[in-house]
């Protein structure tokens, strides 16, 4: 039986089209035509002998082949990328400090700086995990090289920032969790300030909603055990939810809105900084 050597120009399509959730904006992303996409599709589905899409409303979704290939297909493209990108690049060496929130130093970073690191092992890499407010003010006094952050509304003026992901904001509780009928709803906190704290008790009060802050908590750590240990429902969003516990959706539950992820850069960037920014942004697009 003759070996199969996959399209990887077919691999990104399919798997910028199931990050964007859609494959009229992939075909935007890649450069072709949305028909162009679709005949990309049947070819992928061909050459590897299982339909990894099904048609969902007007929508499609992965089926559980798709499933399945798409991580695969994934790890395909890092390795293609790393290995131009080792092969191409000038050599980096530098520092680069970086300001990141609890969520992404548990989740994401992770697998971020071991990236970064195999393909520029010339770069040191610092990084603090704070919250928005002290983050920001670091990138201002030049502590910091880039920073990222939560935030909701728009870009402030005059700084040097871009959002870089829309992510939607949830209730979340343990598995089984049912919510109480006859008291205030117990919610479980970080401490101010907080973002996600702010729009929880703001979305209450306009939703007249009674509520009681049952567990604060410094750490992210405390705030999932406190939820895992069914103390009340804690407000995050969808993408850092760990084993145990799930988004909380109730006919009761007002709606959360979003928030945004923005991108803070030091003014003057060094090439170190510029090239760690632009992976960044890639990997969290990855991520989200």
């Amino acid at each position: 039986m003759s070996t199969i050597n996959l399209d990887l120009d077919l691999l990104r399509t399919f798997v910028t089209g199931v990050r964007l959730g859609s494959f009229s904006k992939a075909a935007v992303r890649v450069g072709r035509s949305q028909s162009a996409v679709s005949l990309q599709l049947r070819r992928l589905d061909a050459q590897i002998g299982a339909t990894l899409l099904k048609r969902e409303g007007k929508g499609l979704r992965l089926t559980p082949a798709g499933e399945i290939f798409h991580a695969y297909a994934v790890r395909l493209l890092e390795l293609n990328d790393e290995a131009l990108e080792v092969v191409q690049r000038r050599q980096v060496e530098g520092e680069v400090r970086l300001g990141i929130p609890p969520d992404l130093a548990e989740t994401w970073l992770p697998r971020m700086l071991a990236r970064f690191g195999r393909s520029h092992p010339g770069v040191f890499i610092e990084a603090r995990v704070d919250r928005t407010a002290t983050l920001v003010e670091d990138i201002a006094k030049g502590s910091l090289d880039l920073a990222l952050v939560w935030e909701r509304g728009a870009v402030p003026a005059g700084s040097n920032a871009s959002t870089i992901a829309t992510v939607p904001i949830v209730w979340i509780a343990a598995e089984g969790y049912e919510i109480p009928s006859s008291e205030s709803l117990p919610l479980i906190m970080m401490g101010e300030p907080c973002l996600f704290r702010a729009q929880g008790l703001e979305t209450l009060g306009e939703a007249g909603i009674a509520y009681r802050i049952a567990f604060t908590s410094s750490s992210l750590a405390g705030l999932w055990a406190a939820a895992a240990a069914g103390l009340g429902i804690a407000i995050r969003t969808p993408s850092v939810i760990p084993a145990g516990l799930v988004p909380l959706s109730h006919p009761s539950m007002p709606d959360l809105g979003d928030a945004a992820l923005r991108l803070y850069t030091a003014d003057a960037p060094s090439y170190s900084v510029r090239h760690f920014s632009k992976l960044l942004v890639e990997t969290t697009g990855e991520f989200f």
